[in-house]
């Protein structure tokens, strides 16, 4: 039994040298042979930049479908002062919009099928007519500048057009 407990005290003892300090036997970290920070998460300098670049899907809210052109688009829109002056007849860069349609120097279109995409933001398939003709088009109406200018885009060929609020 004293031969158990003389076994057990030397294991004891062992281990206690094996957590012991360096040579130096203090506990300053400038008698360590090892480097300040080892050990230590290191932050990096800039926490917005993912430098692994991993991608993260984000969920965007699907668009809402629409049955007319939200008011906040509605109105006259020309591409240059010009266009706004209503005694002209030559304003072909006036664009008017109302609930249900785009009116045009020359064409008109009508709702296909309208999506809110976001707040200031509408997209849709327009059916065009004009000069004769009939087409349709997938076209996005933006609005920027606190709603004094309209962002008109369509597909096919890829055009964008940028009008001002008119003066009411």
């Amino acid at each position: 039994m004293i031969a158990m407990r003389g076994i057990i005290l030397t294991m004891a003892l062992a281990s206690l040298a094996a957590c012991g300090s360096n040579d130096g036997g203090g506990n300053s970290s400038a008698d360590s042979d090892v480097p300040s920070g080892a050990g230590q998460a290191q932050v990096p300098p800039d926490l917005t930049v993912d430098n692994s670049q991993r991608q993260v899907p984000v969920m965007l809210p699907s668009p809402a479908p629409l049955s007319s052109i939200p008011a906040a688009f509605q109105g006259r829109w020309g591409m240059v002062p010009a266009d706004c002056d209503p005694k002209r007849d030559d304003n072909k860069g006036l664009m008017t919009i109302t609930a249900d349609r785009l009116s045009f120097y020359e064409s008109r279109a009508t709702i296909g099928s309208l999506q809110q995409v976001t707040p200031t933001k509408i997209q849709g398939l327009l059916s065009y007519s004009g000069e004769g003709q009939t087409w349709k088009k997938a076209t996005s109406l933006t609005l920027q500048d606190a709603g004094k200018t309209l962002v008109r885009e369509e597909t096919d060929p890829v055009s964008a057009d940028t009008y001002s609020k008119c003066p009411a």
